[in-house]
């Protein structure tokens, strides 16, 4: 079962926020600087429109998923 477009932008957007915080708080704890924390975390976004097309293309490749299986049936 493949997600809807809508789903992939969720999990997208959840799973970036997440390293948004991770590198904020990674950033700041070994630097004590709230700019450098603050860069960091921005360059944790940009891989997000990267991740959403990933997403979405491996939504269309049915190897390994249950429709695969009942092709070959």
């Amino acid at each position: 079962m493949a997600d809807k477009k809508i789903r992939s932008v969720a999990k997208t957007f959840s799973w970036r926020f997440l390293i948004f915080i991770y590198w904020m708080m990674f950033g700041y704890i070994f630097t004590g600087s709230i700019k450098i924390a603050g860069i960091l975390g921005v360059g944790s976004i940009i891989p997000l429109f990267f991740y959403y097309f990933h997403e979405r293309i491996w939504n269309k490749i049915k190897w390994g998923t249950d429709l695969d299986k009942e092709k070959k049936l």
